[in-house]
């Protein structure tokens, strides 16, 4: 494989993270679940100081001569550290829908019994 499309394929999956980060962020404003949005903030901000830490210290990790592209092992590094963090908002994501569609619920079955 080429190192450029290895690249692009890290770099499109490395994005899947921020981009729901975002978005729990959005959705936990909308239904003022503070948790969930300050959760996501912090994740979004330790991810992006992960990607500014790569991006900085790319000249370093080139100049120790490691083989391959020094760009794909950049990736894999900063993949790495924020999978967990984009695994933790995904589910935490999931939690809140889940919580308030059972809010949803419990409000129409208290509606339907009165």
């Amino acid at each position: 494989m080429d190192g450029q499309f290895v690249f692009s394929m890290f770099l499109i999956t490395l994005s899947v993270g921020p981009i729901l980060m975002i978005l729990s962020i959005i959705y936990g404003r909308k239904k003022q679940m503070k948790w969930l949005w300050i959760m996501n903030a912090i994740f979004l901000l330790f991810s992006i100081g992960v990607v500014l830490y790569y991006l900085f210290n790319l000249d370093n990790i080139n100049a120790e001569n490691v083989p391959g592209d020094p760009r794909v092992l950049v990736l894999l590094l900063m993949s790495s550290y924020i999978s967990i963090p984009t695994a933790l908002s995904f589910f935490s994501l999931a939690a809140a829908i889940f919580i308030q569609q059972r809010k949803k619920a419990n409000e129409q079955t208290e509606i339907k019994k009165s």
